[in-house]
Parts: C-alpha cells; sequence; structure tokens
C-alpha cells in the first residue's frame, strides 16, 4: 500500500486486534493488521502516522549504516554485557588451550591456534558465560513475574531476541549477552510474562510495566541499536 512516500506492506492477521507498524533493519516497512480491517481504514491509520514513520524509517537506516563490520584482528572491539574489549590474539599458552578465548585485563583474548573458528568462539563464550547470568536473573525476575519456567537455554534464535515454548522452556539468543544488563533483564522480564500471558495483550503490558516501569525505554533501544549486537 502507497502511502505518501512510503511503500507498507500490509500483512493480516486473525489474530490481532490493532494496526502495528514494523520497521525491518534495511527500512522496508510492513503493518501488521485486523483481518477483517478495510483497506480505506487502514490507510487512514497510516497516513496519520506517516511523518512518525518516515522519522524512524531514517533513524533505523542511519544506524544500520553505522554497523559495525567487526573483523577478528588485533584491537577490534567486541561487546560483553554493554562493555567494549578489544581482542587481543596470543599464539598458544597451556592456560588456554581448554578455553580458546577469554577476558584477561579486560580484553577479549584469543588463542591463535583457534583464529579460523573465531566467530564460533566467541558464540561460544557468550552461551558458557551467558547461561549462569541469565540463570540468576531468571530467579531473580521469576518472584516478581510469579511464574517459573521449566528450562532455561542460550541459543541461535535467527531473528528472535528470545522465545518461550508451550512447555514453559525460555530461550534467549545468544546476541543478548552483548547487550548491557538492563536490556538482558527487559528480555528476561518480557519471556517470563509470556508465560503467564501467551499474548502481547493489555494485561501483558501491564504486567511487564509493574515488574519494569521503563521497559518501553529498553524495548526502543532493542528497535533501534539491536542491529549493532552482531558479529
Amino acid at each position: 500500500m502507497q502511502v505518501g512516500s512510503l511503500d507498507i506492506e500490509i500483512r493480516r492477521s486473525a489474530r490481532k486486534k490493532t494496526i502495528t507498524v514494523n520497521i525491518e533493519p534495511d527500512g522496508s516497512v510492513n503493518a501488521m493488521v485486523p483481518q477483517d480491517c478495510s483497506d480505506d481504514v487502514i490507510f487512514k491509520e497510516l497516513s496519520a502516522r506517516e511523518y512518525n514513520i518516515c522519522q524512524h524509517v531514517a533513524k533505523r537506516k542511519a544506524v544500520t549504516r553505522a554497523q559495525i563490520n567487526r573483523s577478528f584482528v588485533n584491537g577490534q572491539a567486541f561487546l560483553f554485557m554493554g562493555k567494549s574489549y578489544n581482542l587481543q590474539i596470543v599464539n598458544s599458552v597451556e592456560t588456554m588451550r581448554a578455553t580458546p578465548l577469554q577476558i584477561i585485563d579486560d580484553r577479549f583474548v584469543l588463542n591463535a591456534k583457534h583464529l579460523p573458528t573465531a566467530r564460533e568462539q566467541f558464540i561460544k563464550f557468550y552461551k558458557k558465560q551467558g547461561l549462569p547470568y541469565l540463570q540468576e536473573r531468571v530467579s531473580h525476575f521469576s518472584k516478581l513475574v510469579g511464574r517459573e519456567p521449566t528450562n532455561i537455554s542460550v541459543r541461535e534464535l535467527g531473528a528472535h531476541w528470545a522465545s518461550c515454548t508451550p512447555k514453559k522452556n525460555v530461550n534467549f539468543h545468544w546476541k543478548c549477552l552483548m547487550a548491557k544488563p538492563e536490556i538482558i533483564d527487559y528480555l528476561v522480564v518480557h519471556e517470563l510474562t509470556h508465560l503467564k500471558y501467551p499474548q502481547h495483550s493489555r494485561q501483558f503490558w501491564d504486567a511487564v510495566f509493574s515488574v519494569m516501569p521503563n521497559y518501553k525505554e529498553c524495548e526502543d533501544w532493542l528497535h533501534d541499536y539491536g542491529v549493532t549486537l552482531n558479529l
């Protein structure tokens, strides 16, 4: 649907009650709309939001252009828990045979022997270091949310930051561990609340707000800058 200067893809869903606009990392725009919503109503609603949408599209494109293309070379900065650590590649040493990638003296130190698989080593690091941290944060917020998951895992989740299953398992993308603690806490609260309210209903967001009143700031940060959390 053409709305002013915007070409917006319309996606209908029987589960949607309101019109939701999504802006992808490349700046493309789509709108999730109720199945029975007329084109006239959709056009009127999107036209009223056109200026705001255009602003967000421009911001998203700027962030994407500024995205760091990280290389596995000495001095390159990598994130862990929102903090930047420069990479140092060292020759094989006894202490690094079991753990090829470590944080030592505020640096990521990588065994040169594992340089060909550097990306995999970083992912392993985030998974290993992230799981106990997430377990602790889940334990903390479970008491506040009133729900406790059956299992917690850190894995590859594609375009999703986190997810929960019908069996009450909660999964987190390894990329989450690149974000600052406040953002990770928001993702924890979000998924735990889904154990109580599966849909993004008014009750769901009210419950999230009751535990984390600043959740919208965290959600906006992920929307605008989540693209920078990558290898």
